[in-house]
């Protein structure tokens, strides 16, 4: 009974707080340069990460010099912190926090993490190399204009209750300001059109798992992430036999006896261990000794794509419409 009263009242907040923007009378921010934001209307992994990767590489493709802004969640430092200057690194995975810190030494882009996201994206677009803002998890911050809403949508999301009941952070009607849905699956679609605009893009995205082991290889897998049967479910889909799961925390900070237990998995099984990218300096970093000596580490990466033009289209012309309006 006690949480459904604080999801009501969590839902009445919730729509007063978008009413406020939607009607103006809470401030929005605009910078100098087109902001892209990638975000979710549920709390938890929804594969933002892989998203804002591809969408930058994509903004690379067509010229553009991209520069992403996130919170830094988890992070050993405060205020705002360049953790990226677009030459060179310039922070460490303990004061960045592990998504950005993924982000900047896999793309090698200007990255800026901040509890507040207009801070970091004004610092970015006044003082780094870029010409383009993405966000990575900006639904929510309303605070900062930008020209393009992409919400990732997934199954558990479409049958998602409101907090703290259940995970969404808004309710799906929530969908109707997003530019670009991309959905999980293709099964999807259509329940998910439902909440948009008719000029919403509502399409589906592929995932696609890049490891250098061996198939014939049993891995040992070890993740420090929101959901972690998405890993298994890739690992296995390329043919991998998972020996052993070590799933722990989001966000996960290693300890010396957590590489214990994954190097007595490895050697229990004669098995290779593969980990994420956001898991991967954080394992290196709590190596100070012999704890992982002689066992062999790989990454699983995950890439996420989006078949045909119209997604990148709808993305550009907003990028032009919105240097236009800055230069009027």
């Amino acid at each position: 009974m006690m949480r459904k009263l604080l999801q009501t009242l969590y839902g009445l907040i919730i729509d007063r707080r978008n009413r406020q923007f939607n009607d103006r009378t809470r401030p929005v921010v605009r910078v100098t340069v087109p902001v892209i934001s990638v975000g979710n209307v549920s709390t938890g992994g929804t594969g933002k990460s892989p998203a804002v990767q591809m969408i930058v590489r994509m903004l690379q493709n067509h010229g553009y010099r991209p520069a992403i802004v996130l919170r830094g969640y988890r992070r050993r430092s405060r205020g705002l912190l360049v953790v990226h200057g677009g030459a060179h690194m310039l922070a460490s995975v303990d004061s960045a926090g592990d998504e950005a810190y993924m982000h900047a030494t896999t793309l090698g882009v200007p990255v800026v993490v901040s509890n507040d996201k207009v801070e970091a994206a004004a610092h970015a677009a006044g003082c780094l190399p870029c010409d383009v803002i993405v966000v990575d998890d900006g639904f929510q911050h309303r605070a900062l204009h930008r020209s393009t809403d992409i919400v990732l949508v997934d199954e558990a999301t479409l049958h998602g209750s409101l907090l703290p009941v259940g995970r969404l952070r808004e309710p799906l009607a929530s969908l109707h300001r997003a530019t670009i849905v991309l959905c999980s699956d293709e099964k999807l679609i259509d329940k998910t059109r439902s909440f948009c605009e008719h000029s919403t893009i509502v399409t589906h995205t592929t995932v696609m798992l890049q490891c250098d082991v061996p198939t014939s290889k049993s891995v040992i897998m070890v993740s420090g992430i929101a959901h972690p049967d998405r890993m298994r479910r890739a690992l296995e889909q390329a043919g991998y036999t998972i020996a052993e799961r070590l799933a722990y925390p989001d966000h996960h900070r290693y300890r010396t006896r957590d590489l214990w237990n994954i190097r007595d998995a490895a050697l229990r099984h004669n098995a290779v261990v593969v980990t994420t990218e956001k898991d991967i300096a954080k394992i290196q970093m709590a190596h100070t000794s012999n704890e992982l000596q002689n066992i062999d580490i790989h990454v699983a990466r995950i890439q996420m794509a989006i078949a045909g033009p119209e997604v990148m289209g709808r993305i550009l012309q907003d990028i032009e419409n919105e240097n236009r309006t800055n230069q009027e």
